[in-house]
């Protein structure tokens, strides 16, 4: 049973609202490692166990966090997690993936309990890849700042060394991406809404960040 955070966030705005209120489901991770390209057939394991998860706009799966292997994989430790973001109307639903067993590549891993979490606002928002279709560096932040004027968001985009990612319909562009100088109620949209496409595989989800320097590396 998904057990809530202890911590909570303000209430978002007016322009938040129109959006469903989206919360992050955290849990415990057990396995050895993943190799690079992973994002997308973990996802495609999770969907095999909660498959709403297909059709749930601004639905995804976080970047897995850990130790990078020689190879560009992701060595899974105690700390590792696997965090979903979903509608919070979701989050009974996604406790199907409690204690499930994920075949990844050649990779076999045990999901733990879950816990969620609402989003905190934060001056600073990152997400480690943001794809929109386009692979020019300048065409990319026009279409990104385009995105944040039709949400109302104001701040300023950081972009970093573009990298690829496979989705669905194929390889893509991506860029790292940060937005720095938001209001509260703008960083809880933006966390809400995300940006671009790929949202399924973690582009364009953000998550509060300290700093800009991710982005500028």
């Amino acid at each position: 049973m998904i057990a809530a955070s202890p911590t909570f966030g303000p209430g978002c705005g007016p322009a938040a609202a129109q959006l469903p209120e989206m919360v992050d489901v955290v849990f415990g991770l057990a396995g050895e490692r993943l190799a690079q390209g992973f994002e997308l057939p973990l996802f495609r394991e999770i969907a095999r166990v909660v498959p709403w998860i297909r059709n749930t706009p601004r639905a995804g799966v976080l970047p897995v966090r850990g130790p990078r292997t020689a190879e560009g994989g992701v060595l899974i430790t105690h700390r590792s997690r696997i965090v979903i973001r979903l509608p919070r109307d979701r989050v009974c639903s996604a406790s199907a993936l409690e204690r499930a067993s994920l075949r990844v590549g050649d990779a076999t891993l045990t999901v733990g309990e879950g816990t969620f979490r609402k989003h905190q606002p934060a001056a600073t928002l990152y997400s480690p890849r943001v794809a929109t279709g386009d692979s020019d560096e300048g065409r990319f932040v026009v279409v990104i700042e385009e995105e944040l004027a039709a949400l109302g968001v104001r701040g300023r985009v950081i972009c970093g060394r573009r990298v690829e990612v496979e989705l669905e319909e194929g390889r893509v562009t991506a860029y790292p991406v940060a937005v720095h100088g938001l209001r509260e109620s703008d960083s809880l949209l933006l966390q809400r809404a995300g940006l671009g496409r790929g949202q399924p595989v973690g582009c364009g989800l953000f998550i509060p960040h300290k700093t800009i320097v991710a982005a500028e590396e």
